[in-house]
């Protein structure tokens, strides 16, 4: 299938690759020096021990051809900036990957331009890495997690056959999802506690104790709430039930092994040091929306948020060389 993506940082990097080694036909638009290293020497790959290269061709802007799906995998504040390139593409599936809290208006602005709501889908691939001058290291389990589904219902027979087939062969995990406007504000209640914790402590997580542990915990458990006190729904469906009880106290261990290691680095706070602008984003969103319920106390949350330094203070902190 013909394959064009937009955004090849981390994510869009092993996406790029898998789409790949699925034998489709993959564009990918890139400027600046980061086009430059792509046509000199591929699209290397650094996961563990194994080294990967592709060679997608590479664009500067779109070429007029006719796709059988677009993937734009950015952060959250620059999908808003490229939706108008999008809805002039000629494709027969357009899929915004990655965190958004304004999946909504985004559908919205598509379908004014033109595009028919089974056409547009949201998704979100589970890897974490960091892009270097010349390759990107890459952190993924086995099989990687990609979660793809509309705004409000699961992709139908024949929707779930395309996206079948084009990672067929790949070591994408295909998840189908009945309301990812819920998985998306789920998945972001799950990251600002790790957010805030990562700032917290200069993005060093070696340094968190087991307190600051539970407090996240406690503070993803009071983001749930929330969500479920405006009408959303929990997805993964029971997710929240990891929290508490045994599952709570596993949880509790994995993530401070987690952040003993360099993998915490890799999936949490590297993350945080390269995409401030994203993070504020996230965060200035999210409690925008606690305007829907501001009399629901979210303690933890709360204190974790008031821990890491000023938002101007970070941008200083964490500004690129």
């Amino acid at each position: 299938m013909k394959v064009l993506v937009y955004g090849i940082g981390v994510i869009g990097s092993l996406t790029v690759h898998e789409l790949c080694k699925a034998g489709n036909d993959v564009t990918v638009v890139s400027r600046g020096c980061w086009k430059e290293v792509l046509e000199r020497q591929g699209l290397q790959i650094h996961s563990g021990k194994n080294k990967w290269i592709d060679y997608p061709k590479v664009l500067s802007k779109y070429d007029g051809q006719v796709y059988d799906v677009v993937f734009s995998i950015m952060q959250n504040q620059q999908q808003a900036n490229i939706l108008n390139i999008l809805a002039e593409i000629q494709a027969k599936y357009i899929v915004l990957v990655g965190n958004n809290l304004q999946s909504t208006e985004m559908q919205r602005r598509l379908e004014e331009k033109g595009k028919h709501p089974n056409d547009i889908l949201f998704a979100f691939q589970a890897s974490a890495g960091l892009r270097h001058e010349n390759y990107t290291e890459v952190v993924s389990f086995n099989q990687t997690e990609f979660t793809i589904g509309h705004l409000k219902n699961e992709l139908c027979f024949e929707e779930q056959t395309f996206f079948q087939k084009l990672f067929c062969g790949s070591n994408m995990k295909l998840c189908f999802m009945d309301d990812m406007e819920s998985w998306l504000f789920c998945h972001v209640a799950f990251v600002l506690p790790a957010v805030y914790l990562s700032y917290g402590h200069h993005c060093n997580l070696r340094t968190v104790t087991m307190k600051d542990i539970t407090m996240y915990v406690q503070a993803t458990k009071e983001a749930y709430a929330f969500l479920k006190s405006i009408g959303m729904q929990i997805r993964p469906k029971n997710d929240d039930k990891n929290l508490v009880g045994i599952r709570g106290i596993l949880l509790k261990l994995i993530l401070w092994s987690i952040a003993k290691t360099k993998l915490g680095a890799l999936i949490a706070s590297d993350h945080c040091r390269n995409a401030v602008a994203e993070m504020q984003h996230l965060d200035a969103s999210f409690n925008a929306l606690r305007n829907k319920n501001p009399h629901l106390e979210m303690q933890n949350f709360d204190e974790l948020r008031s821990k890491m330094l000023a938002w101007d203070s970070l941008y200083q902190e964490y500004k690129k060389e």
